[in-house]
């Protein structure tokens, strides 16, 4: 019995794999939604609360749609059970899928006969059921499990025109026939086929956290090289590049986590010319005080110059260099590899502008202009180096001096553009030390949102007697704080976080989300009474108002 029993076992692990997922290896995204972890944080019954709950039920105008509204497990689905969606490629075309579990058979079948009026046929093939949902999708499923499969051929990614080589328009649709079969080979992965064959899948799908992304570029862009972009090897880019995200709702703030793995040859320049450390000097230059945002990163000049000659783009940029007497190794030469950008403030201006009319008299109108205060810097390493480059650039753009309201720096081994001499002036002198410096050093690349700053630059353009709108952003500046993220590099991966913090740190924010949601709906739909008041809808015929729905 034992040994009966490790065989079904065995077999049961091998058909639904290690994480109970149908996913094919070569999917080129992937989300993962964690219900069990989601419905923990936030409850069906905190949701049927919101305004923007009961507005759905109101608008829903039937029966079955305000049933699911109130009570989906009506539909036989099981809401507790973790979904999965996932894109794939298929030739010059391509699918989408979502698949779930399902808890009552029959229940799933009334409610696709009801969902459809009547008009969906279900059909059977084999053990499988299946209903067209539409001409280019369909739904599927068994006693335990539904897949549904639609045609997505992912514009832009499947044929590629011009440099691409390939013809724009050959652009594969596939009819349900052929996602039938499809959906016949998802329910029959196993093994090597599926994708948590990978053990980079199965630790990401096994790490907490609400959501998991996988994306995979090489299987996004496989194959679409061609004609002149096979000139270039820009395949060394995509191959095995696998980025892998997990997000998470924590008491006071979203985070994600994540990792990017790269290919072979790309591991091995990263490894030879790693990222270095932000250093808190670079981040004591950036502006204090209440900064929008800053942007920090450091990579060594000589790593992009090696990533060039991977793909084959040495070639031209040398020919274009070599007219001016300058090569890639100058720009290796030239540059430390540090980096850093802020903007301190977004100004608000009036600008009037001039227009002929018909009868050749002139008008104006005044319009507001958008002016961020910033500060651009890069790390000089070698001066002569850096001067045939600079002077390379004045030359091709800037014959007449830099664009008006551009201050450009050129000293202490320092590149700094603004367009606030002030700015520029201190961050050469440095030691600013910013409150969100420690934010940011330390790592090979870090960045930083003042949230509440920028809402505050937004609030003060909105006209005053728009009472919902400032009421919005009232409500925007109770929730929102700032958000930050940082990244390193080791071992042929990259690992990030990302954060987007909240004022309450107390509460989970997917609780947040959904209060704001609420209070949000009830501002909207204030304002558009408001609107419907001060601006009713008449009968263009009649002329008699028409009621407001």
């Amino acid at each position: 019995m034992l040994f009966l029993s490790g065989i079904v076992l065995a077999m049961s692990c091998n058909k639904a794999g290690k994480t109970g997922l149908l996913v094919p290896k070569d999917a080129a995204v992937v989300i993962h939604i964690n219900m069990k972890s989601l419905s923990s944080k936030l409850t069906f019954d905190e949701i049927k609360q919101t305004s923007w709950y009961r507005k759905l039920n109101e608008e829903a105008h039937d029966t079955l749609a305000q049933k699911i509204i109130n009570d989906p497990d009506a539909s036989g689905v099981d809401t507790k059970s973790d979904f999965a969606f996932f894109l794939k490629r298929q030739g010059y075309g391509g699918y989408a899928s979502l698949q779930g579990a399902i808890k009552d058979a029959n229940a799933f079948a009334a409610f696709v006969k009801e969902a459809s009026k009547g008009k969906a046929e279900i059909q059977k093939s084999g053990d499988l059921n299946y209903a067209s949902t539409h001409d280019k999708g369909l739904l599927t499923w068994t006693s335990s499990k539904f897949v549904f499969i639609g045609d997505s051929p992912m514009q832009g990614m499947s044929g590629m025109g011009g440099m691409g080589g390939g013809n724009a328009g050959s652009v594969t649709h596939f009819s349900n026939d052929s996602l039938l079969l499809f959906a016949k080979g998802i329910y029959a992965l196993s093994g090597e086929d599926l994708l948590d064959d990978n053990s980079k899948f199965t630790d990401l799908i096994a790490s907490e956290g609400d959501l998991h992304f996988w994306v995979s570029t090489d299987n996004i862009y496989k194959g679409m090289a061609n004609g002149m972009m096979n000139m270039m090897k820009l395949s060394a880019l995509t191959e095995d590049n696998i980025g892998t995200a997990t997000l998470s709702f924590d008491n006071g703030k979203i985070t994600m986590t994540g990792k990017q793995y790269y290919g072979k040859e790309l591991t091995k320049i990263i490894d030879k010319f790693p990222p270095v450390n932000v250093s808190k000097d670079l981040i004591n230059r950036l502006p204090s005080g209440d900064v929008i945002g800053a942007l920090a990163f450091n990579y060594p000049s000589e790593g992009w110059v090696e990533i060039m000659k991977l793909i084959g783009a040495d070639g031209l940029a040398n020919m274009f260099l070599g007219q001016k007497g300058i090569t890639l190794d100058d720009f290796s030469k030239a540059l430390k590899g540090e980096m850093a950008f802020a903007v301190t403030d977004i100004q608000q201006r009036p600008q009037t502008s001039e227009y002929e009319n018909g009868d050749g008299t002139k008008s104006t109108y005044t319009t507001t202009k958008t002016d961020p205060n910033f500060v651009f810097a890069l790390a000089i390493k070698d001066k002569p180096s850096f001067d045939k480059l600079f002077g390379l650039v004045n030359e091709e753009m800037m014959k007449n001096g830099p664009p008006p309201g551009i201050v450009i720096k050129n000293e202490k081994d320092w590149l700094v553009v603004s367009n606030n001499d002030a700015n520029a002036a201190s961050f050469l002198t440095g030691n600013n030390k910013p409150a969100y410096a420690d934010k940011l050093s330390g790592h090979g690349f870090g960045g930083y949102l003042n949230i509440q700053k920028l809402i505050t630059t937004f609030k003060n353009e909105i006209v005053r007697e728009d009472s919902s709108a400032i009421a919005a952003m009232d409500l925007s500046m109770k929730t929102w704080q700032d958000g930050v993220t940082w990244g390193d590099y080791k071992s042929g991966a990259a690992t990030f976080v990302i954060e987007v913090n909240f004022v309450d740190k107390t509460t989970n924010s997917l609780k947040q989300l959904n209060r704001y949601a609420d209070q949000m709906t009830a501002l909207h739909d204030e304002y558009e009474k408001k609107q419907a008041s001060q601006y009713p809808v008449t009968d263009t015929l009649t002329g008699a108002p028409v009621p407001n729905k």
